[in-house]
């Protein structure tokens, strides 16, 4: 029995170790490590100039930090009548793909809060091909402009995953978009 509880012990004190290293890294690495947030930017070539076209980089992989908070994301923006959103999917598209662990989403969705963060001060900064573009996110309000939003990012995740189906009505289905500029 001792032998057990001993193991048990050393079991929990290593998996402790572990998430406190992952921690650790995590806050001092240069961007975010998928799928988690990293550090912020230590690295790449700020771009002064205000960006007017953001068309080069749609649904690219780009990596965001929010000005003043430490950490960075990944995520991808849409292009609509030239202008450029910032997605925050929360549940709205992955709520409806087959096969993707509900659990694991669902703890995401609970921890998942830099949508508000943004809301709040929308000075951001994004890395793409080793440059920095400063920018502000601004929420979109805007109802009609919201559903035509969301009809986009349909229309772009059918092409990448297949049908979805119709947007869920149970929760977590929300989607928010930040016009960037």
């Amino acid at each position: 029995m001792k032998v057990l509880k001993y193991l048990g012990i050393g079991l929990l004190a290593v998996i402790f170790s572990l998430v406190v290293a992952l921690l650790v890294v995590q806050r001092v690495s240069d961007g975010p490590i998928e799928p988690l947030q990293g550090g912020p930017f230590t690295t790449g070539e700020v771009i002064e100039e205000p960006v007017t076209d953001w068309s080069f980089g749609e649904l690219a992989d780009a990596q965001f930090e929010l000005v003043g908070y430490g950490t960075t994301r990944r995520a991808g923006y849409i292009i609509l009548d030239g202008e450029a959103y910032m997605t925050c999917d929360l549940g709205f598209i992955w709520n409806r793909l087959e096969g993707m662990p509900k659990l694991v989403l669902n703890v995401i969705y609970v921890f998942k809060t830099w949508h508000l963060d943004a809301a709040e001060d929308g000075r951001a900064r994004i890395r793409m091909g080793g440059k920095i573009y400063n920018t502000h996110f601004t929420r979109v309000e805007d109802a009609e402009l919201q559903k035509r939003l969301e009809n986009r990012i349909e229309e772009l995740a059918s092409e990448m995953f297949g049908d979805l189906g119709p947007a869920p009505v149970e929760g977590p289905k929300d989607i928010w978009f930040f016009k960037m500029g």
